[in-house]
């Protein structure tokens, strides 16, 4: 008779995004292996906030989903006093790089580690494209495209007793920019780690979505106007880019800051994004601004301006903000997202924008416009509809109320297991 042996525990730690969005981490224990997954830093307040710590020595891996810092922001961290191997997309580090340099500029006397960490981590990088797959002694760890941003990926954890699926961010709705994830992972996973950013909310329909912002754009812009388009550096700036491409949109659109850098850097990744013609055509568009002379050239005429800070939380788009401000004909378009207790977030609610010099009321036009890169709570339920009836769902990345919420209806409406941790709990799988 062949007897059957008992699974060993899995134990997974969650060290930030428990009931909470940005600042993730989550570590996977098995045996002797413990393998990271993301390590990311929340910046949205005066000083950045950081994961809880793991010791870096006791680390057999780590692996990246993205390079947005809320994702990445916190890596160099580990290499302070060890060097442990990370596994990420190849545009992603570079879009890591280029976005942690710029966080030590900003945030240097707040940011426990230097460039040498940061060249550290460089050096210990190990290169995955989608669908490739690393196999080490006691696990394998596969990538596959998550859909949110360049090179972000969804990252397949395989012990001997255990798939697990780690989304980091996520989209299945395709873009303009990119492909919509992969579901394939979804229904391999015995356990699945998943953002529930906007379970409560379902985006609009893309299509509509970009005519609305198109039809706005052109009527600003018809009578005499120029538009504001506030945009994060990766991803966002990239995708409305494509979106004017695609409406062959004939005014003069510029682009500024470090979206620029992102967006040269894209262009060298052909199978990335979802129509190369598409970006190239977009990338021929735009007029790249590269000093002041040409942004008070941007703001002579007509015109849209592409810019970061996404937020107007620092950035060239703060300068052009001040400018546009005041002038009835003008207007400033969001398509991200704007946090709490950011100058972007003042705009919208109160039509105030602040800086270090200026503050007042905008009588420019405001809008927002969602062109979020990740699922809507549809697309959040079909992702956990294809996985396997007894697959454990584990809901991370999400504020408090709103995960409760969608916890219970994965519960009695799905009848799958579902947990919700807070940074800091252990989940033992045995």
């Amino acid at each position: 008779m062949r007897l059957h042996r008992k699974k060993d525990r899995l134990v997974v730690k969650v060290l930030g995004a428990g009931q909470q969005v940005g600042r993730a981490g989550i570590l996977l224990s098995f045996r002797d292996n413990n393998i990271l997954l993301d390590y990311g830093v929340d910046v949205s307040g005066e000083e950045p906030e950081f994961p809880l710590s793991v010791k870096p020595k006791f680390l057999d891996a780590v692996a990246l989903t993205h390079a947005h810092l809320d994702h990445s922001g916190a890596l160099p961290l580990l290499y302070v006093s060890a060097e442990p191997k990370l596994y990420a997309n190849p545009l992603t580090m570079d879009l890591v790089e280029i976005l942690i340099n710029d966080f030590l500029k900003i945030s240097k006397y707040y940011v426990p580690y230097e460039t040498i960490e940061l060249s550290s981590m460089k050096k210990n990088t190990v290169n995955m494209n989608f669908r490739e797959k690393v196999v080490k002694k006691g696990f394998s760890i596969q990538m596959y495209n998550a859909g949110h941003i360049q090179g972000s990926s969804l990252i397949e954890v395989g012990f001997e007793d255990y798939t697990i699926l780690y989304t980091g961010d996520f989209n299945l709705e395709r873009s303009c920019l990119l492909r919509e994830a992969d579901l394939k992972p979804f229904k391999n996973a015995d356990i699945v780690i998943m953002e529930n950013t906007y379970s409560m909310y379902n985006h609009p329909k893309r299509e509509e979505n970009e005519k609305l912002f198109i039809d706005s754009l052109i009527e600003v812009l018809d009578n005499g106007g120029t538009v504001l388009v506030p945009a994060f550096a990766v991803g966002r700036a990239q995708e409305i880019m494509c979106v004017l491409a695609k409406y062959n949109i004939s005014y003069p659109i510029y682009l500024d800051g470090m979206a620029r850098i992102v967006s040269e850097l894209t262009l060298q990744y052909k199978k990335i994004v979802r129509s190369y013609k598409l970006f190239r055509k977009a990338y021929s568009m735009v007029r790249k601004i590269k000093g002041w002379r040409t942004r008070k050239k941007a703001l002579k005429d007509p015109s849209i301006i592409i810019s970061p800070a996404g937020m107007l939380k620092g950035g060239a788009s703060v300068f052009y903000m001040e400018r546009i401000m005041e002038d009835p004909r003008n207007a400033v378009f969001f398509v991200s997202y704007q946090v709490e207790n950011t100058p972007g977030r003042a705009v919208l609610e109160k039509g105030i924008f602040y800086s270090e010099k200026k503050m007042g009321d905008v009588k420019a036009r405001i809008e927002w416009f969602d062109f979020s890169s990740h699922c809507g709570r549809n697309e959040l339920i079909k992702a956990i509809k294809s996985t396997k009836k007894d697959a454990k769902i584990v809901l991370i990345h999400g504020e408090k109320e709103p995960s409760e919420k969608f916890k219970d209806y994965i519960e009695n409406e799905l009848n799958r297991e579902v947990y919700l941790p807070s940074n800091g709990d252990v989940i033992i799988f045995e």
